[in-house]
């Protein structure tokens, strides 16, 4: 029985999730989470990322997790990820010309970040004689700062890879009937977006708007102090009706620039792709969970939008009955773990 752990570290919290993958399909062995320590991922103190490893080790061991090789996510705001279009070339020929094509697009020395690739569409796919390339540069420091943090935990990295990825492959499974999906990953710092088209990622963008950019405004507008923003933005949310809306009106401004952001991206994909339309938006990250947010993003869009549920296809024991409400949370660890 092959065991794949995804370890997603936030911001804001730590998050595993331990899978079991056999004939009989795929099975939730752990799960736990933990609050990280306060801007330690920020930080370039390497006693600040020891602290995250004591958290780490801690989680392993209170989950009764054993798999050592992990897969991690990098921050999508801290990671350079785009979608290029390039001539029809073989394997050989597009490895070499990635490296002139990251000069254009990547806005840092090719010497300070590592660069991957993958093929979305070929040419076939694509219906044209260019093929659709995901582009990622993850800047060495950053990549350097998650392996120390797993070699202080006694861990070993396995695959690593950006959060939005890891979203797209935990949720386009839960799905299968809708041919373009909007993902919306509410994070505590950033809001990540990713269209899918027919189960491959066609568009991904991110934005500095977040959880914590809600609680800001809402302390501003309202004089709170910041633990009591985050306290009266979880319990109210954006449903209109409580405290006279004025919770909901105090974090509009920044509601809008993410509906704004939202917007954009939809009408540069249907620009791309003529004639197709978001069938469903489905919302992911701790943000995601807000009382209210599903019916006010439906309203404000005029489209479909759900809150994510990764579970589905996984089967769990009744242990885990208390994560039906958490799936937004975990979904980048589960989706890492599937990998």
């Amino acid at each position: 029985m092959d065991t794949i752990v995804g370890l997603d570290i936030g911001s804001h919290s730590v998050k595993l999730i331990e899978l079991s993958r056999d004939k009989k399909g795929v099975a939730l062995l752990a799960a736990g989470s933990a609050p990280t320590p306060p801007k330690a991922l920020a930080s370039t103190v390497q006693s600040d990322w020891e602290a995250v490893a004591v958290i780490v080790k801690k989680l392993f061991k209170d989950t009764g997790t054993k798999a050592e090789a992990i897969n991690i996510a990098l921050p999508e705001s801290q990671v350079f990820t785009r979608i290029i279009e390039v001539p029809a070339l073989s394997s050989r020929e597009l490895t070499s010309a990635i490296k002139w094509e990251a000069e254009q697009y990547i806005p840092l020395p090719l010497a300070d970040v590592t660069v991957d690739f993958t093929v979305l569409r070929d040419a076939a796919a694509t219906g044209t004689n260019k093929m659709d390339v995901l582009l990622v540069a993850s800047p060495k420091t950053l990549v350097e700062k998650y392996v120390s943090i797993l070699e202080m935990s006694d861990l070993s990295v396995n695959a690593v890879e950006t959060e939005i990825l890891a979203t797209s492959r935990a949720l386009i499974k839960t799905i299968p009937n809708v041919k373009t999906v909007m993902i919306v990953s509410l994070g505590a710092q950033t809001t990540d977006f990713a269209i899918i088209r027919d189960g491959v990622l066609a568009f991904t963008r991110s934005i500095a708007a977040g959880g914590e950019a809600l609680s800001r405004s809402l302390s501003q507008k309202l004089g709170f102090e910041m633990i009591q923003a985050e306290a009266f933005k979880r319990t109210y949310g954006l449903e209109k009706d409580k405290l006279e809306g004025k919770i909901v009106e105090a974090i509009k401004p920044i509601m809008d620039t993410i509906i704004s952001e939202m917007n954009r991206a939809i009408a540069f994909y249907q620009e791309k792709f003529k004639g197709d339309h978001i069938g469903v938006v489905l919302l992911s990250g701790g943000t995601a969970r807000l009382p209210g947010l599903v019916v006010y993003l439906a309203q404000a869009l005029g489209l479909e939008v759900q809150l994510a549920n990764p579970w589905v296809g996984i089967s769990r024991d009744g242990r885990f009955k208390v994560l039906d409400t958490e799936g937004a949370v975990f979904t980048v660890a589960v989706g890492l773990a599937l990998r």
